[in-house]
């Protein structure tokens, strides 16, 4: 009787395939079944693409914070889930190639790198790749489970269902009382356009603003922020909005919102990888170890410094009260009161990332309407990008500056090699190095 029973879900799966063998050669059930499926996918993805994905994941259909009531959506923030959860397959096919390009030697040749062990430092990388991935897996469920949380009390039917599905597109089942249970024999699905290398910077960025390793890239131009911001004497009763367009992963606006308790600070995040990082970095409060070079094969000196581990110390992470995290362009902010005292921009790495620059200049020029004083206070270097319209060097900018009514406090470069230039990203265990100088100023606009 036993063996009767355990063998009924067989009978029934088999009688269900010869079903399904049936009916998909019936030309009118794969008509209709195909159009289902289209109508349930762009259902989906119609209504995801409505809600906007406001400050700490609150689902609405529009945000005060940007003009034109935001453009992050549910979907975007769903397809940036997707690439992060592709991550492994996609990364430890990148190093495939690595593989299978020493398949073109000879087998001498090939013998000869199996004695170097070559093949094991491929498989070492793979190990890394999948040590990553672990801390990913740990990001998609925590942006999950804020999201979940943050939108536990939504009136709208709508909303749960759209929350529902999307848990569900990364291996999650959302519980009536709103537990994700998650199902490991879930597949990964890969899209067909995936930006790995955005995801693998995502990554690297964790590292790069979180890890003690990195700190000396972090300190100098902290350092200079701070000092700058205390030079304008601010009181506490002033009420002062400082803004970090281009957060990235958020920790220079921690930094400045820990700094600087008495005053708001606005965080302000595109691209939505960057973003659900910086959260993750917020909020995750454990520590982390990444490999943040496995896959730079170019420059090294030896296996085992191109896969070490970073530590990551989330552990000590406290968001701040006065930080609010955005995510959306720059170019559409708005603050959330009429009027402060002071507003303070400060861009780090930034301004060489406009397509248009003057529409960061008139973005900035436009919070005048909101404060008494505007300060804008720079670092970083002129290294353009993102097919920029115009390309301007140090001198060109400060006369720019200077035409549009600001008033530069302070401005400053280096250039000296043997002097203190800056690192980004840089692995220091490498051959290869980069190091830039920074353009530092601090200016305010003095046109009414």
């Amino acid at each position: 009787m036993a063996a009767i029973i355990s063998s009924i879900p067989v009978i029934v799966f088999s009688i269900l395939a010869v079903v399904m063998s049936f009916l998909t050669k019936c030309r009118p059930f794969k008509s209709w079944f195909v159009a289902k499926l289209e109508n349930a996918f762009v259902d989906h993805f119609s209504c995801a693409k409505q809600l906007i994905v406001t400050t700490d994941f609150v689902l609405e259909k529009s945000s005060t914070h940007f003009r034109n009531g935001g453009k992050t959506s549910l979907y975007d923030l769903c397809r940036a889930l997707s690439q992060l959860n592709e991550y492994l397959v996609r990364a430890q096919g990148q190093n495939g190639v690595v593989f299978h390009r020493t398949r073109e030697l000879t087998p001498a040749f090939a013998e000869q790198l199996r004695r170097l062990n070559y093949f094991s430092k491929i498989q070492s990388v793979n190990a890394s790749i999948e040590g990553n991935y672990k801390v990913v897996e740990s990001l998609i469920e925590y942006i999950l489970e804020r999201l979940v949380e943050s939108n536990a009390n939504a009136l709208e039917r709508n909303i749960r269902e759209q929350i529902k599905i999307t848990c569900a597109e990364f291996g999650y089942a959302l519980t009536e009382s709103n537990e994700l249970k998650r199902n490991p024999d879930d597949p990964i699905v890969t899209s067909m356009e995936s930006n790995q290398y955005r995801v693998s910077e995502a990554i690297s960025h964790l590292c790069r603003d979180w890890s003690p390793s990195f700190k000396c890239e972090r300190d100098p131009v902290n350092q200079f922020f701070a000092e700058r911001i205390s030079s304008l004497g601010l009181q506490q009763d002033e009420k002062t909005l400082i803004v970090v367009p281009g957060a990235g992963v958020g920790q220079l606006s921690h930094f400045l919102a820990c700094n600087f308790p008495d005053s708001l600070v606005d965080s302000i995040e595109w691209s939505p990888l960057m973003y659900v990082c910086g959260q993750f970095a917020l909020g995750y409060g454990r520590d982390v170890e990444l490999s943040p070079f496995a896959l730079r094969y170019s420059g090294q000196l030896d296996s085992d410094r191109q896969t070490r581990k970073v530590g990551v110390e989330l552990s000590k992470v406290r968001k701040a009260l006065n930080l609010r995290s955005h995510w959306g362009d720059f170019c559409e902010f708005v603050p959330s009161e009429k009027c402060y005292d002071t507003i303070i921009v400060c861009t780090e790495f930034f301004i060489d990332t406009a397509e248009n620059l003057f529409e960061y200049f008139e973005t900035i020029e436009h919070l005048k309407l909101h404060c008494k004083k505007l300060h804008w206070i720079n670092a970083g270097p002129l290294k353009y990008g993102t097919r920029p319209l115009v390309q301007l060097n140090a001198v060109e900018l400060r006369n720019l500056r200077n035409m549009r009514g600001w008033q530069d406090l302070q401005e400053s470069y280096e250039t000296d090699h043997n002097r203190s230039l800056t690192g980004y990203l840089t692995d220091y265990g490498s051959l290869f190095q980069c190091y830039y100088g920074l353009l530092k100023f601090h200016s305010i606009l003095v046109v009414d």
